[in-house]
């Protein structure tokens, strides 16, 4: 049983900060800090894939780490993964900024599990200012449809 409708996900960025911290806050990465910052106005779960921990909430605190997602890592992670999905119906991937292979592994565990994946963004921030749109197709709602 799903407990949410959408989540919105990006990719973990290479850059960190060199202390424990909420995942959102982490990575120096601009599009992992906007879109956080976007989740909370929005009220809309935000989690991030991570090299090392898999799907990660925004909020949870976690140690800075040097890791890259490639298939190997994906298949180690992606029960992890799969149990973190199916709290959701459909997930929100900005991949804007992120290898291939991260948006590869959240595919194949959205296909798996049966949730449905909208992918959007290009480059490091290219699209961002679709996100609003993107949660709406997703089925999000927010005063009564109109997201902020």
């Amino acid at each position: 049983m799903h407990e949410g409708k959408v989540a919105l996900i990006t990719a973990c960025g290479n850059k960190k900060e060199n202390r424990k911290l909420p995942a959102g806050k982490i990575y120096k990465s601009a599009r992992i800090r906007h879109l956080y910052r976007r989740s909370k106005e929005l009220k809309v779960p935000f989690l991030i894939l991570s090299a090392k921990y898999g799907l990660v909430e925004a909020n949870k605190e976690i140690e800075p780490y040097d890791a890259v997602m490639d298939k190997r890592r994906c298949k180690e992670l992606k029960e992890q993964i799969k149990e973190k999905l199916k709290k959701y119906e459909t997930v929100v991937f900005f991949k804007g900024g992120a290898r291939k292979d991260y948006y590869e592994c959240l595919k194949e565990a959205c296909k798996e599990v049966g949730v449905k994946l909208i992918s959007f963004g290009s480059g490091n921030m290219k699209g961002i200012r679709e996100l609003p749109q993107k949660l709406k197709e997703a089925g999000f709602e927010l005063n009564g449809g109109e997201l902020l």
